[in-house]
């Protein structure tokens, strides 16, 4: 993926990347355009998601204080979904509004995020485990390698297939590097290791914390004995306290919010760039940018989006829930398209630049597009076993039905209209697979594209 951004660094980031891992043309362009299909929902739920994560910290709480409170919070209830969507409509709102801040103050909305993130992680590394030392005491090694748990009743295998559930969720949206390359000084080279570094983070982060967590897991029966919807709050107050655990808590939902910020930044620059080249009804308005330089509008239509996601767990947390789990399996399947281009149709002619992979290009490439291909497939299976979904449908993973869904309305588009408008703005885009970058993209840089911004000086 770092070869590719360095190759195309633009705005559009992953859908250029397919369009010229696929070798450019009229295959090239269907390709990308899926691609931007996928990648648009999959970034416009996670910011959805995200909003609902923060609600369920803070409802979590007040379950946590008291037990018996008659607060709505049960998500069978209609009234605790209401107050659920009020909550996460708040949490985006305060999310959306930063983004509206000049380029120079936001830069500190970067800082912040770093730096909650990593005060996060340190209490997660240092701050748990103490409690849980002097509270229930930790699991053992036994039960940490080698013992399984099948809370859905499934089959061995599908079980085993499950335990990669979240690093498959986890190890998504490095591509955001790429969205905002055309504000970078050295695109080629700032994306592109943003892109790599992003990934070798995820990973050194992200293998020891669920080790933590899973030597700091409370028996299983009293991790789930609680109505509160976010049982990770029910682990800290047990092993933190009543009270202190509201630090912990409060940590994670402000390193929340300045997530979906800056996740925001990305997709917004993915709508601005799919507006540049002509996709949606009114692109002249969604690509316009601000007096300070910055996409607005694009800003306002994403954050419209998200809200209106939002609006479809009111009659069933079920529909919002299936439309949510899309958010890392619209980037997955991108990243898979991109790895199989790169790999099988372009191992020969593909021209690599800054971030050069050399021999060993083609290898990596296999390698993502089968672990990628691999990780959307755990995404997209069944979480409880047949007998199960059969007496309740709302435990149905409905991912690879709304994956399926969003292909087809993309094919749709396709045919009706955008595979006459689709990259209009590139010059010769038929034989673009054999020019560089700046060939193909100063035409309409010099035009209409995002200049470079306060962050990337």
């Amino acid at each position: 993926m770092a070869e590719a951004c360095s190759t195309y660094p633009a705005a559009g980031s992953i859908y250029y990347w397919a369009f010229r891992s696929w070798g450019g043309g009229k295959l090239g362009r269907f390709v990308s355009f899926l691609v931007a299909a996928w990648t648009l929902v999959a970034w416009t739920a996670f910011l959805a998601a995200d909003s609902f994560g923060v609600a369920n910290y803070l409802i979590s709480e007040v379950v946590i204080f008291n037990p018996d409170t008659t607060f709505p919070h049960v998500t069978s209830d209609v009234k605790a979904r209401a107050v659920a969507w009020a909550f996460s409509l708040l949490f985006l709102a305060i999310a959306t509004s930063m983004n509206f801040l000049p380029p120079r103050t936001y830069g500190w909305v970067f800082r912040a995020g770093v730096i909650v993130i990593t005060i996060d992680i340190l209490l997660n590394f240092i701050w748990l485990p103490i409690g849980v030392s002097k509270t229930y005491g930790f699991q053992s090694a036994e039960f940490v390698f080698t013992s399984t748990f099948n809370g859905g009743d499934t089959s061995p295998g599908l079980n085993w297939v499950l335990s990669w559930y979240l690093v498959a969720s986890c190890l998504v949206g490095e591509d955001a590097s790429g969205h905002v390359a055309e504000e970078t000084i050295f695109a080629k080279k700032a994306a592109a290791k943003g892109v790599f570094w992003a990934t070798v983070a995820s990973a050194l982060c992200g293998f020891p914390i669920i080790l933590v967590f899973l030597f700091c897991l409370p028996p299983i029966e009293s991790f789930y004995d609680t109505t509160a919807p976010q049982p990770f709050i029910n682990m800290y107050a047990l092993a933190l306290g009543p009270h202190a655990h509201v630090v912990a808590t409060i940590v994670s939902m402000v390193g929340a919010i300045l997530n979906t910020s800056i996740s925001m930044v990305a997709v917004s620059r993915l709508v601005f760039a799919i507006a540049r080249d002509s996709v949606f009804p009114f692109s002249e308005a969604l690509c316009r940018v601000s007096k300070s330089k910055q996409p607005h509008n694009a800003v306002i239509f994403i954050g419209t989006i998200a809200a209106l996601l939002l609006c479809t767990q009111l009659p069933s947390q079920v529909a919002f829930l299936s439309l949510t789990s899309t958010s890392a399996a619209g980037s997955i399947a991108a990243y898979g398209l991109v790895g199989f281009g790169r790999a099988f149709i372009t191992r020969k002619t593909f021209q690599p630049s800054f971030f050069d992979l050399g021999r060993f290009g083609v290898m990596f490439a296999i390698v993502t597009f089968l672990w990628n291909g691999f990780a959307f497939a755990v995404l997209c299976s069944p979480q409880n076993s047949d007998s199960d979904i059969d007496r309740d449908a709302g435990l149905f993973n409905y991912a690879i039905v709304i994956m399926s869904g969003i292909t087809a309305v993309g094919l749709e588009e396709w045919w009706r209209k955008s595979q006459g408008v689709w990259f209009h703005n590139l010059i010769d885009i038929n034989d673009a697979s054999q020019e560089t970058v700046e060939e193909a993209h100063d035409s309409e840089k010099g035009r209409r594209s995002l200049p470079e911004s306060e962050s990337g000086k």
